[in-house]
């Protein structure tokens, strides 16, 4: 067996929807599978199967059982597994389970939907902390959701994944990165004239705030501490890192940060460079 998938996380984030991608991309896809029969199962389906994806989640059995079954197949195939947990923020949960009309799998024990929502996401914390990978589904749709698991799934190059997002702490914190860095302490080109339509992409923002004191010995410091922990998550066999840089709006700082960043690491790490927030 080459890849494993296990695809977990929080009911309505998009799990389904992943599942039918990762089958597209040719994965044996097994959805539901009662988590005691998960180590039985994988050796024998893994004689005939190259890559295998399995969903495990609140239907699945007790949670408990969950971790300790996802912890053992972490170092059972260590080279070949990846742990991606789907995440979302719980007013879109709401609304794609309004959506649906379909029941929160948790309701039954719980008195709503938002309690249900609440005490999923409270027992899944132990597996969200062993998850390789995060997955936010709030913003995305599902050619982006595709997106993003083929550049996880299908890189040739075995490269150190670097992901940097920069966004806008007005529209809400990214839910899917390792590190989140504030830079809202700098000057806010939005208030500068001839500035405010511009984004931190532009030639005039760069220069901006590059003649800015304590900019350069800044990116200087986000470069040590992203060095730093590359280097240990690649210790812990992790081969990838979400960094997120947030401002006011996301337009101007956020976004020159993101990309000034992102030069550094082209040649060393594969870089995938997203600006949520930018109109």
């Amino acid at each position: 067996m080459k890849n494993l998938v296990i695809l977990t996380g929080l009911s309505g984030a998009g799990k389904s929807t992943a599942l039918g991608l990762l089958e597209d991309m040719g994965f044996y896809c097994i959805d539901n599978l009662p988590v005691n029969l998960i180590e039985q199962i994988i050796p024998i389906i893994s004689i005939n199967v190259e890559n295998l994806a399995l969903v495990i989640d609140s239907r699945s059995g007790n949670l408990e059982d969950m971790y300790l079954v996802i912890e053992n197949l972490k170092k059972k195939y260590l080279k070949e597994i990846k742990i991606i947990f789907l995440n979302a923020k719980d007013s879109v949960l709401i609304n794609r389970f309004a959506h649906t009309r379909r029941n929160h799998p948790l309701l039954k024990v719980s008195n709503s939907l938002e309690k249900a929502i609440e005490n999923e996401r409270n027992s899944f914390t132990k597996i969200l902390e062993i998850s390789d990978i995060v997955i936010d589904t709030s913003n995305l749709n599902p050619h982006q959701l595709r997106e993003r698991l083929v550049e996880i799934l299908t890189s040739v190059e075995k490269k150190f994944l670097l992901r940097i997002l920069s966004f806008g702490f007005k529209y809400g914190v990214p839910l899917d990165v390792d590190f989140v860095f504030d830079v809202r302490f700098f000057p806010n080109p939005f208030y500068v004239v001839g500035l405010r339509n511009k984004t931190g992409k532009d030639k005039e923002v760069k220069e901006f705030l590059y003649n800015t004191q304590g900019v350069s010995d800044f990116i200087d410091m986000l470069k040590q501490v992203i060095d730093f922990a590359i280097s240990r998550y690649e210790n812990e066999g992790r081969m990838e890192l979400s960094v997120g840089i947030g401002c006011t709006g996301g337009q101007h700082r956020s976004v020159f940060f993101a990309e000034e960043l992102a030069k550094f690491y082209l040649e060393d790490c594969k870089v995938l460079l997203e600006h949520r927030d930018v109109k």
